[in-house]
């Protein structure tokens, strides 16, 4: 039987993807539901995606990545992004995220946790720490599936924030390029377990 660690252990970053050979959409929302499920530091989940499969917009969206080949083969991608102004202590969604959090119980002590750790000026770096939590869930449902996958991070924040109408207060964290990989994973290249 597989174990989490053959997935772990199988996952590496694609940088081309097979043509014409998409991903479906039960994959894709497996992918989301791995995300989903990721660990959050006080429950907020500060965390959207934005699942993109069209022509266009893959191109637009590989455009904004520097036209990277992962970005640029990919048959689809997922954009985490950050949700920083939803963070506001008194933002009604932190008020929701912290009553669930407590499940029936005070959420003083939440409240007064966060408040001593939440700083306007580093909850935008927080948030898309928080956001790799939930893309390495993704990378590694994507290894278990079968899918090739590739986290990129060098991208044109504001050329994305114009093709995905990404509003004010919310920030791309990672793009993340999945498809069928085009060549066979090369030998992994990591430092000595000692």
């Amino acid at each position: 039987m597989p174990t989490l660690l053959d997935a772990i252990q199988h996952r590496y970053s694609c940088r081309q993807f097979v043509a014409g050979h998409a991903v479906s959409t039960s994959e894709m929302d497996l992918l989301r539901e791995a995300g989903r499920l990721a660990p959050s530091a006080f429950g907020l989940e500060p965390w959207r995606f934005i699942t993109v499969t069209g022509d266009a917009e893959r191109a637009a969206i590989a455009h904004a990545c520097y036209d990277q080949p992962a970005a640029a083969t990919a048959a689809a991608l997922i954009v985490i992004v950050a949700r920083v102004d939803a963070l506001d202590p008194d933002s009604d969604y932190v008020r929701a995220q912290f009553e669930a959090e407590a499940r029936g119980e005070d959420t003083a002590s939440i409240y007064e946790a966060y408040r001593a750790f939440y700083r306007k000026d580093g909850v935008a770096a927080w948030a898309r720490g928080q956001c790799h939590f939930a893309a390495a869930h993704m990378l590694l449902q994507a290894a278990h599936m079968g899918l090739g996958s590739c986290p990129i991070g060098g991208f044109d924040e504001a050329a994305l924030t114009a093709v995905l109408n990404i509003p004010p207060g919310e920030f791309t964290a990672l793009v993340i390029a999945l498809g069928h990989c085009a060549y066979t994973a090369p030998q992994r290249m990591r430092k000595d377990f000692d």
